[in-house]
């Protein structure tokens, strides 16, 4: 026997009534159809087709990761766009050797840097040149500024020091290099700043008493001449086979003046 369920939400009895009143006419018992199991339908969001699947949310993005101060400095220097060579000194040399630290200042020269540029060449003078541009100690442009001709800024190395030789604002020069970058990275809670120059620190210049003058090269002979305190050595056409050959000679000369005057004894008989 077929059922038919009926159900009608409203306000009123009227419409309770009428559908009653239709289901006695088709012949169903209203209790019937009230106890018919009922179906449970998914009502989707409006404008969606029922029975279609809830799309999954998508999780929001993480935190960006956290830079390291030695990171931070070097994309400073990259974003600067003249401090290749610099940059590829202290890559190379951060796992034995960290130039970036907190509570300095480095000085970083520019490429191409005067008068020599960088000693690529010697690893241990390359260690010591850029230990002469790091000072000891936090020293923004401000802090700089503040400081007068003479005055010295100590670096990293006991005993050399950093002498302020200019203190026009631009034109700011440390040993004679000027600070064509200042405030190139700078970070208060860390205590580190660091500001580009345009020329290597003469630091043998400012701290003579310390380092030293720089040693003279070794003289270069001249060419053909023999160098002091080598062996001397004679090849022909020499002075001393000139003077061999004119003993020789008047050796012969002799020897013949000799045997001429024996012949003439012989010949002219006393």
């Amino acid at each position: 026997m077929a059922y038919t369920y009926c159900t009608q939400r409203g306000p009123t009895q009227l419409t309770i009534l009428t559908c009653m009143t239709m289901l006695h006419m088709v012949g169903v018992s209203p209790v019937l159809a009230l106890e018919q199991p009922r179906t449970l339908f998914v009502v989707n969001a409006p404008g969606s087709k029922a029975g279609a699947p809830v799309a999954t949310p998508v999780a929001a993005p993480g935190p960006a990761p956290v830079l390291s101060l030695h990171d931070m400095v070097l994309n400073a220097l990259r974003s600067a766009g003249t401090f290749g060579e610099v940059v590829g000194v202290i890559e190379n040399l951060d796992d034995t050797y960290p130039i970036i630290r907190p509570n300095i200042t480095f000085f970083a020269p520019e490429d191409n840097a005067e008068p020599n540029g960088f000693p690529f060449n010697s690893t241990p003078t390359l260690m010591a040149l850029l230990n002469y541009h790091t000072a000891s100690g936090n020293y923004p442009l401000q802090s700089l500024l503040n400081l007068k001709v003479g005055d010295r800024i100590p670096t990293v190395v006991s005993e050399i020091s950093i002498v302020v030789s200019n203190v026009a604002n631009p034109g700011y020069q440390l040993d004679n290099a000027m600070v064509t970058k200042p405030n190139l990275y700078s970070n208060a809670n860390l205590s580190m700043s660091v500001h580009g120059v345009n020329a290597i620190f003469n630091t043998r210049f400012y701290n003579t008493a310390v380092l030293g003058p720089v040693p003279a090269p070794a003289p270069v002979a001249p060419s053909g001449a023999t160098a002091p305190g080598a062996a001397s050595s004679t090849s022909p056409g020499t002075k001393s086979d000139s003077n061999d050959a004119a003993h020789l000679s008047s050796r012969d000369s002799f020897s013949l003046v000799l045997v001429g005057a024996i012949a003439l004894l012989f010949l002219c008989p006393l």
